[in-house]
């Protein structure tokens, strides 16, 4: 029995490692590859916006309406706030700031904040599980992409106008030195109905505004004439209702699901209605961001992918592979040791002693 210990042990050891081999490939790895549950990321973006002068609008003092060409900086923050098994409570905020440098150095031109829960193996939204009623009916990717992203086209969510679009694969490229995966993705005018975005711009406007801005009307000609007998007969305030649309372009990572970058041009305009003046005003543009990743959100980037990619590939080949061959070179020893037939014992050779003869 004693002689038998060792190759059981290494049989017993081998097996082990075998079955640990499977579980960290098709149990640990599963429950890694999703959503994490701390994420707390802060990404920069920079660019140049056109955007409406809400002050002045509000109280004309004579100032340029609209602010064109401002250089700019967008962070966004997404956090993980609850978790569910698969599900999660996800932060989305970001602002708008003017870049240093500029006259309005660090104020903020708008933002948002947004609560989405989803499943976090295929980022989709889901049906919300908590308390949090700031989530809202949403539809396909909303906060990011999958890891494993495939390439093929998903539904995602344009969050103005409260409606689904396409995010479109268009193929792959090299960004940041990592193949990634490309989406596009674009949207026409459509009515505004967030309530978050509405809140971000003034929903009426006052008609002691209307002589600053009518030259960007495109009023005819004798209409922009006829404006100061008109506008005493025009209430004091206009109401506003506004459109969105937006083009986008997105390099994934395609193991991760990290967004390496993105370009993107959102434009929102403002649709002014004049009561008693039968005439169609074009809508006027409140709103035109163009920006881009900043390079240290590109670093970021590429390190977390790096970073995720690397615990991936471990799990679910370095690490299951060097387990089970581990486990197979023990299992095999401890077998064959097993089945090894014991060498006899040496004879004692015994020996008969007689007496003397006394």
């Amino acid at each position: 029995m004693t002689g038998k210990l060792g190759p059981r042990v290494l049989l017993g050891l081998g097996i082990l490692l075998i079955i640990a081999g499977f579980v960290v490939k098709f149990a640990v790895v599963p429950a890694l590859a999703k959503f994490p549950d701390d994420v707390d990321t802060l990404r920069t973006y920079s660019g140049t916006v056109d955007i409406l002068n809400r002050a002045e609008l509000e109280n004309p003092t004579g100032a340029p309406p609209f602010f064109n060409d401002l250089p700019v900086v967008s962070e966004r923050e997404v956090r993980t706030i609850e978790v569910d098994g698969d599900k999660a409570l996800v932060r989305d905020a970001a602002r708008l700031v003017a870049a240093e440098g500029t006259p309005l150095a660090g104020t903020r031109l708008t933002g948002y904040e947004d609560f989405y829960t989803i499943d976090r193996v295929t980022m989709e939204a889901v049906p919300n599980f908590t308390d949090n009623d700031l989530v809202f009916d949403r539809e396909g990717l909303v906060v990011g992409f999958p890891i494993g992203t495939e390439a093929r086209s998903y539904t995602g969510w344009n969050g103005d106008p409260a409606e689904p679009v396409t995010l479109q694969y268009v193929g792959e490229e090299e960004r940041q030195g990592r193949t990634t995966r490309v989406f596009e993705a674009s949207s026409g005018p459509l009515p505004i109905v967030d309530p978050g975005t509405l809140s971000e711009f003034p929903a009426t406007f006052p008609k002691a505004s209307v002589t600053a801005i009518a030259p960007l009307l495109n009023l005819p000609p004798d209409l922009l004439g006829a404006l100061p007998a008109l506008l005493p007969l025009l209430p004091d305030e206009l109401d506003l209702d506004y459109t969105y649309e937006f083009s986008a372009k997105y390099w994934v990572d395609p193991a991760t699901g990290v967004l390496i970058d993105v370009e993107k041009n959102d434009v929102r305009k403002a649709i002014i209605s004049v009561p008693g003046l039968p005439l169609e005003i074009d809508p006027v543009t409140v709103y035109n961001l163009n920006y881009t990743s900043t390079e240290e959100t590109l670093a970021d980037a590429v390190d977390d992918a790096e970073r995720y990619g690397t615990q991936l590939t471990l799990g679910r080949t370095v690490v299951p592979i060097g387990l089970w061959l581990v486990g197979a070179v023990l299992t095999v020893l401890g077998l064959s040791t097993l089945r090894r037939k014991p060498r006899p014992a040496p004879e004692i050779p015994t020996h008969s002693i007689s007496d003397s003869d006394g």
